[in-house]
């Protein structure tokens, strides 16, 4: 049952439980990142680095989807993970109920907002010319399955707080599986282009959430669909507590979008591409740090219920060193292979931008240096519900400081100047972090 479950991450010992939270969510997001990348290299090897550019342009748009989704569904899940720490299962099946309905909602009017004007909004989000027709199809296509990434990852979250995150790893690695199966069958063998591409991440979602809710169906399962009850203000306040995960979300489909912005106008498509598939190299790796933020999470929040402080501080401790570490790591692959991961997206001939691409990286590179901590102290605060701490870090990093220094960047030192910002950012926002992180220690807190 998943009262025993609750109980360990309450009194088990701190490095077994909080290996047994990070490394399946940060597995499963692997899995999950592993995905888009083999979406990456099959849309770049058989349908060309045109196509790579259009689907790249959809990103921001994608982003906010996600946003939205987090926010609701981890906010959701931190107060389920209180409730269920203080052994008020009722509360917790309120909250887990009225989460999916939010989200149901909002999703299938994002979905009607999308369907009805396409190519309004990827001309929006700065497509051109022959990337237009090709990104309002890949997101008309993607859009009908805003719902099934609702519930893939508001059943993930709460099957964290549940205290079963090797269920939730089995979930997103069901979407990895079928996403690779989709992608070749409707990619590389049935040649449906930017559509195959669509429908695979689309399908790949839908089969994790199927995989996930017939264990919600079962009787051991302590979260439970019900009729809600109580105010929904209830969302709103949980939802803003998940605000912090909205902000990196949404903020990073903003500076993505400024940066295609700025290379559609001065390179063209092309350096779009090159800058796609930096993108996908650094998202693998930063990835890494938000597994390890959503397995702190449920721990910290349950704690918290518990009133745990010793507890919740060496599990923050553990989080923030791994994600060094893997930062490290990061570092050491960016600066040993560079031409060999960049490659793997693109044909033989396709040189000038993996070139492009080098340079870009070897500019970026001192984010990794930062940002795994930063990303920790913010899972930090949220899971401890401080969440205008938890968004402040969040804003600086994802969204105040880069917009400047991108725009500041760009105009001294031309394009290429412009990627400065994002190792800059984080560097400030480490600084920022560490400040307010001194004045919200647990025992502060829970004093």
């Amino acid at each position: 049952m998943a009262h025993v479950e609750e109980a360990s991450a309450l009194s088990g010992n701190v490095t077994t439980q909080f290996a047994r939270f990070v490394f399946p969510s940060v597995f499963g997001l692997l899995a999950v990142s592993s995905a888009g990348v083999i979406d990456a290299i099959f849309v770049g090897n058989f349908v060309g680095s045109i196509a790579l550019a259009s689907v790249n342009l959809t990103t921001p748009l994608l982003a906010l989807v996600f946003g939205v989704i987090l926010m609701i569904s981890l906010g959701g899940a931190v107060a389920a993970g209180k409730f269920l720490g203080e052994n008020n299962y009722d509360d917790a099946s309120n909250t887990y109920t009225k989460t999916c309905i939010t989200l149901t909602i909002v999703m299938i009017l994002l979905s009607v907002v999308v369907l009805c004007m396409p190519a309004k909004i990827v001309s929006a989000l700065g497509a051109m010319g022959e990337t237009i027709a090709l990104s309002a199809e890949y997101v008309w296509v993607i859009a009908w399955f805003f719902p099934a990434f609702g519930y893939a990852v508001w059943l993930s979250q709460f099957t964290r707080a549940d205290g079963r995150p090797v269920l939730s790893f089995l979930g997103l690695l069901v979407m990895t599986l079928t996403n690779i199966i989709f992608d070749y069958t409707l990619i590389a063998w049935l040649e449906w282009g930017l559509t195959g591409a669509a429908l695979a991440t689309g399908l790949s979602f839908l089969s994790a959430a199927l995989y996930l809710l017939a264990f919600y169906r079962q009787p051991q399962a302590d979260l439970k669909l019900i009729r809600p009850y109580g105010p929904w203000m209830d969302v709103l306040r949980s939802s803003y507590n998940g605000f912090s995960e909205f902000v990196n979300e949404a903020s990073s489909g903003l500076i993505l979008l400024m940066f295609n912005w700025i290379l559609m106008t001065q390179i063209g498509a092309l350096g779009v591409a090159a800058f796609t598939i930096v993108d996908y190299v650094i998202y693998f790796g930063i990835l890494v740090f938000y597994g390890v933020s959503e397995g702190l999470v449920p721990l910290i929040s349950v704690n918290f219920g518990g009133r745990k402080p010793d507890r919740i501080v060496r599990f923050v401790l553990l989080a923030a060193g791994l994600n060094v570490l893997t930062g490290i790591v990061v570092i050491a692959c960016l600066f040993l292979w560079p031409v060999n991961m960049i490659s793997m997206f693109l044909k033989d001939d396709e040189s000038d931008i993996i070139a492009l691409a080098v340079s870009i990286i070897a500019i970026i590179w001192p984010m990794f240096l930062f940002n795994g901590a930063n990303i920790a102290v913010s899972a930090y605060f949220t899971g401890m519900q401080c969440a205008r701490q938890s968004a402040t870090i969040a804003i600086l990093r994802s969204l105040v400081l880069p917009v400047a220094l991108i725009l500041l960047f760009w105009k001294q030192y031309g394009f290429m100047g412009a990627f400065y910002a994002l190792p800059i950012s984080e560097a400030i926002t480490f600084c920022v972090a560490v400040f307010l992180l001194k004045s919200r220690l647990p025992r502060h807190i829970l004093r």
